[in-house]
């Protein structure tokens, strides 16, 4: 995807004025050339698309920017965390180049959060591998992995906190095996419980 400032024919340091400015005179110009026959107006309509979801970039950053003075980064992810905002968090996230443990634990919040499980246990382990030491990290991937692991444990109740080390409720341990296996039985017992009633 190309650089939403390219796309304006500006630069990162263009003041909020000059972007406007140019997005204003780029947009009318689309707009009208997106009328005119053949490939012509092809062109402009795709040149207007791009435009806006250029311009849409820019202002998520510029608002991101202005949000995040005076609080770190993570503080500020978890915040939109906590108001259900996961696609700002994760925008904030990826303007993070410094990808530690940290980032990685974050990333598996917003990732449970979606509920991506496979995922946000892969960050967490990526988070560990970066902190081996981190309390935090482990316990939050022992809790993942009962969730995982266990098909009674209701995932919401890990999932409140963007934490995610509250207290929840603990179910008898087991794998994805066994339950796969007791759905198996199960399954089975169905059946043949069918064939005796007909």
């Amino acid at each position: 995807m190309k650089n939403p400032y390219e796309v304006l024919g500006l630069d990162e340091n263009a003041s909020q004025e000059e972007l406007e400015n140019r997005y204003k005179k780029l947009k009318e110009e689309y707009s009208e050339g997106r009328f005119v026959a053949g490939e012509e107006g092809m062109i402009a309509a795709r040149n207007l698309t791009e435009l806006e979801n250029a311009w849409r970039e820019i202002q998520a950053k510029t608002v991101v920017a202005e949000e995040t003075k005076g609080g770190g980064d993570f503080e500020y992810i978890e915040r939109l965390i906590k108001d259900s905002r996961y696609d700002d968090a994760q925008t904030v996230l990826d303007s993070i180049s410094e990808r530690e443990g940290e980032w990685h634990y974050y990333q598996s919040i917003i990732y449970y959060k979606r509920e991506w499980l496979a995922e946000c246990k892969k960050q967490l382990e990526s988070a560990i591998a970066c902190d081996p030491g981190n309390q935090k990290y482990r316990t939050t991937l022992e809790k993942l992995n009962i969730v995982m692991g266990n098909s009674k444990t209701n995932p919401e109740s890990m999932g409140q906190n963007p934490n995610m080390n509250q207290q929840y409720v603990e179910q008898p341990h087991g794998d994805a095996l066994s339950n796969c296996c007791l759905a198996y039985c199960f399954t089975s017992l169905c059946c043949d419980c069918m064939q005796c009633c007909m």
